[in-house]
């Protein structure tokens, strides 16, 4: 069950339904000029459309997914594009974090979030394709 926050939230600052319909636009334009791979559209809690990654076993739990992630996280999308996600604040603090110089383990400690709510929310964010998991060298 998700975690509702006691903070209030702004509603964002464009029309919701109408960047749904660009973006469906947009996903079926560049799916005729780049056929592969196919994308695959998720709706989180919310109802709004993310663009995911298509998912690594369905099966897994957040445990052992979070076990089967090696290196450190890093986030990989833009900035232009990361500021129109409707990010709260514990996502953003997490992303704050990923700079490729802290593991999971170690960010899981610091958080100050439930261990389950961590490894949610970056799983949610490695499936949409915010943040990847690079090794050093």
């Amino acid at each position: 069950m998700p975690h509702k926050s006691d903070w209030p939230t702004l509603p964002p600052a464009f029309d919701v339904a109408q960047f749904a319909k660009d973006s469906d636009q947009r996903i079926g334009v560049a799916a005729e000029v780049a056929p592969d791979p196919e994308p695959v559209i998720a709706l989180d809690e919310s109802g709004i459309r993310l663009l995911t990654r298509p998912e690594m076993r369905a099966a897994l739990t957040d445990d052992e997914w979070a076990g089967a992630m090696t290196g450190m996280p890093v986030v990989v999308m833009p900035l232009e594009r990361l500021k129109c996600l409707p990010l709260d604040h514990r996502a953003g603090f997490l992303l704050s974090l990923m700079d490729g110089a802290m593991d999971l383990d170690t960010m899981v400690e610091i958080a100050g979030i439930p261990r389950g709510e961590v490894l949610r929310l970056v799983r949610d964010l490695f499936e949409s394709g915010v943040v990847d998991f690079r090794t050093s060298g």
